[in-house]
């Protein structure tokens, strides 16, 4: 009896270390979540709520509490990347998640290792804080879009006030003469009128020139289809920026000059903004015929071990240079789409180039 009673004693006390070690096995686990979630939002406000660079810095956090391995898909702003971060093994488990607004998309697959379902489950949470993280990114960074995009309305309502303005000013202007003249005016009020005019036309003057200078751009010329000599054009842009290029071929293309200035100013700025390698700026000229060119810009990065993240290229107001605003690439697309054209961005090893598909657009009727 005796000899029973110990081994009940010993199997009590083998019972109570093995629930003490559970306990602690999890409130250390829970400790650790908790710790990595912590991280996950101090990530996020470190890199600024931005989305791609949240999501390349998190996989460590993610591996750490058993992740094995997250495969993302990313289409950012018109361009498409792939990124393999761990291992994901053929016939593992993985949990899908997709992400979108706009023109940003996601699509994320992570590879759940093979552990009880108490294990998953904390993965689980770990990944669904991820990923409710990383949307919150991506309606940031639309949220910041549209307010931008208010305030360049309430830019235009500025503007529009000040047409109004001198809209006004002219009609009183021209009544005050009118009325001079129709009351057979003395030389002494023609005189006092005159001299109002030295006083307010020119601050009026330079008032309009502003904004006309900002505002007016006609339709039918922005989006004409007469033919533009694109070595005349890149030759006027390479001045404007004096920069040296060497450019070959001969085109011709029917798309509006002034859209096909605004390209090319955008594209070779970066040139002048950012430091070229020693093989220089080159630009192919590709004669299409009929169906329009196809230009290729190309150099070289200063470094060896130089890359540049192309899915960040074409993001508006996101730019490495002190004077720039992020939205010279971006309008680039945006006008192109406009009259079926097309630029691409592409990398290898130094060498970089931007290549532009310029199409022919049909003859327009004459807009008034």
């Amino acid at each position: 009896m005796i000899i029973v009673a110990d081994w009940i004693s010993v199997a009590f006390i083998l019972i109570g270390m093995i629930l003490l070690g559970v306990a602690y096995y999890v409130h250390r686990q829970t400790a650790r979540l908790k710790q990595a979630i912590s991280q996950l939002y101090a990530l996020n406000q470190q890199v600024k709520q931005d989305a791609l660079d949240f999501l390349e810095q998190a996989w460590p956090l993610l591996h750490s509490t058993g992740v094995g391995g997250m495969s993302v898909q990313i289409d950012w702003f018109g361009e498409h990347k792939e990124h393999l971060y761990g291992q994901i093994p053929p016939g593992a488990e993985t949990e899908v998640v997709t992400l979108e607004r706009e023109d940003m998309r996601f699509v994320l697959h992570f590879a759940l290792p093979g552990f009880g379902t108490e294990r998953i489950s904390r993965l689980q949470l770990m990944i669904t804080t991820f990923t409710q993280i990383l949307l919150q990114d991506i309606e940031h960074k639309q949220a910041e879009i549209l307010i931008s995009q208010r305030r360049l309305e309430r830019y235009q309502m500025f503007v529009q006030h000040e047409i109004k303005n001198i809209a006004q000013f002219v009609q009183l202007l021209s009544e005050q003469v009118a009325s001079l003249y129709a009351q057979g005016g003395k030389d002494e009020d023609k005189l006092r009128l005159v001299d109002r005019l030295q006083q307010t036309l020119p601050f009026m003057s330079q008032r309009a020139a502003n904004t006309v200078r900002q505002m007016k751009q006609p339709l039918a010329d922005f989006f004409d289809s007469r033919p533009v000599d694109l070595n005349l054009l890149v030759e006027e842009v390479l001045q404007m920026y004096q920069l040296q290029a060497d450019v070959q071929g001969q085109a011709v293309v029917q798309i509006g000059r002034p859209l096909l200035l605004e390209v090319f100013k955008n594209i070779l700025g970066n040139y002048r903004d950012h430091p070229l390698g020693d093989c220089g700026l080159k630009i192919l000229l590709h004669n299409r015929g009929a169906e329009g060119a196809e230009v290729v810009i190309a150099s070289c990065l200063p470094d060896e071990g130089s890359q540049l993240r192309s899915e960040r290229l074409f993001e508006p107001f996101w730019t490495t240079s002190e004077s720039g605003m992020g939205l010279g690439l971006f309008l680039t697309r945006e006008l192109l789409k406009q009259v079926g054209g097309e630029v691409s961005f592409k990398q290898h090893g130094r060498e970089v180039e931007f290549r532009l598909q310029l199409n022919n657009v049909p003859l327009l009727c004459e807009i008034d």
